[in-house]
């Protein structure tokens, strides 16, 4: 069997804990990601997304160019580990509707961030392959086996 399709990930992109919603969301934009770290010291403090600038930020009026990142973050950030698989990874992200999902090394500093559309696409191309290796098995072994 074809091991399965790595994940295509991206370098994380972060934000120091004195940016405002502007600088975050720039360096999103800029960067072609939809979320963003806050860290410090290599600590993670928390997770901006597209989705928090809708609900955390237009929702309620405030101004991006003066609005700290840090006052609409998510602060209670789950994460995994590097050598977590990837169903295990997709369990979570679907059981807590996470979008976006850091992954942290031993020390806890985050490494890169995992979106559910790069896991799915690995999904999807791994199924595609087991597709064609049934169609190449049944070939090969004609019909009635």
């Amino acid at each position: 069997m074809t091991p399965r399709t790595p994940i295509k990930t991206k370098p994380v992109v972060s934000v120091p804990r004195n940016a405002t919603v502007l600088e975050a969301a720039q360096a999103m934009v800029e960067r072609n990601v939809g979320a963003t770290v806050i860290v410090e010291a290599d600590r993670l403090l928390g997770i901006f997304t597209e989705r928090d600038v809708v609900t955390r930020v237009v929702l309620r009026k405030l101004k991006p160019e003066t609005t700290p990142v840090t006052s609409v973050m998510t602060t209670e950030v789950k994460t995994v580990r590097e050598d977590a698989d990837r169903s295990s990874i997709l369990q979570l992200m679907n059981a807590h509707h996470i979008r976006h999902l850091p992954v942290v090394d031993a020390e806890g500093r985050v490494v890169t961030m995992l979106s559910m559309r790069q896991l799915l696409r690995a999904e999807v191309n791994d199924l595609q392959q087991t597709v064609w290796e049934l169609v190449a098995d049944t070939a090969i072994d004609g019909a009635g086996g």
